[in-house]
């Protein structure tokens, strides 16, 4: 009896360390693949922690926790076989922080945090270690990440602004001059976009992974489409906001990056309004997935980003199904 006991769980042990094995190589995949290809593979960055999160919901944070080592570990070697000793520490820690981050924080929606707020602190701790990790990264000697950026563009610029057939002078110049803007604005505000993006990936990773996770019970609790930010962080976006307008130009590049990464909050709270009214509306996919393209564009985005934030005020799910009930 107690041979055939012992049967089940060793199965389910084996079962549970193939998942985690498959789950972290497939995120060091992901991750190498950004490394290799920083602006062709962003998007593989933002979805090398789903397949963590889904085994974080479906088995627990202890085998969440060892496929992102095991991620880490891959990454380590892979840095090791094709460059220095201090390139594959950088993105090992890297490749921990952006993977590790969001099991935990799943882990903690499992023992019954809400999802919302899990998401919240995800995307706040996630932006105060990488601008912590980016800022000991410059006063430790490395080029200032604002250089880079510049010379980034530099690169890319003569290819945007060099006549080519069919593009009069004047058109050349305009997409120089609009260039440029774009460079100086990043360069100015290269922390902001760090957290932006890091917003959006956590989103991608906290809620695509629990949706492949499903039907598990946690993951059944998150979705998208019922994110919400507490109101008090519409007076830190106010804040934000009024800093960046009033403060002296020297000042302004503090504002502008908390201002920047609450945007992208916002605008991923308004796009979850519109996914909760378009699942209710539109029922093929492909025209939902033709909204959710459409509404990235300017100046949609704009107003996606405003839905968000008078959400706190107006409750718009809320009022939509009082108005489903009445009569």
């Amino acid at each position: 009896m107690e041979v055939e006991s012992a049967a089940p769980d060793a199965r389910k042990k084996g079962s549970v360390l193939i998942e985690a094995l498959f789950a972290g190589l497939s995120s060091a995949l992901l991750f190498a693949l950004f490394l290799v290809l920083p602006i062709a593979g962003s998007l593989a960055l933002a979805f090398a922690g789903v397949p963590l999160v889904r085994l974080t919901h479906r088995r627990g944070l202890t085998a969440g926790t060892g496929g992102s080592l095991l991620a880490a570990a891959v990454l380590a070697g892979l840095g090791f076989a094709s460059g220095s000793a201090a390139e594959a520490l950088a993105g090992a820690s890297l490749g921990l922080a952006a993977t590790l981050l969001p099991v935990l924080f799943t882990g903690l929606v499992r023992r019954g945090m809400a999802p919302s707020r899990g998401f919240l602190l995800l995307s706040a701790v996630g932006f105060g270690l990488l601008a912590g990790v980016l800022i000991l990264r410059e006063s430790a000697g490395a080029p200032p990440l604002a250089v880079e950026i510049g010379k980034a563009f530099d690169a890319m610029s003569p290819a945007a602004a060099a006549p080519s057939s069919g593009v009069d002078g004047e058109t050349s110049a305009r997409m120089a001059a609009t260039f440029r803007r774009f460079k100086e604005f990043a360069q100015a505000y290269w922390l902001g976009l760090v957290g932006a993006s890091w917003a959006i990936a956590a989103a991608i990773s906290f809620y695509f992974g629990a949706r492949s996770a499903r039907p598990a019970p946690s993951a059944e609790s998150v979705r998208f489409e019922e994110l919400r930010l507490p109101a008090g962080v519409v007076a830190l976006f106010v804040g934000a906001g009024a800093g960046f307008l009033l403060l002296p130009a020297d000042l302004r590049p503090w504002a502008g990056d908390i201002l920047i990464p609450l945007a992208a909050l916002y605008f991923l709270t308004g796009l979850s309004i519109i996914c909760h009214f378009a699942r209710k509306w539109f029922r093929a996919r492909i025209l939902r997935a033709g909204l959710y393209a459409l509404v990235v564009y300017f100046p949609l985005n704009v107003g996606v980003g405003l839905l968000g934030i008078f959400d706190w005020y107006a409750d718009f799910r809320h009022r939509g199904e009082k108005a489903e009930k009445q009569p």
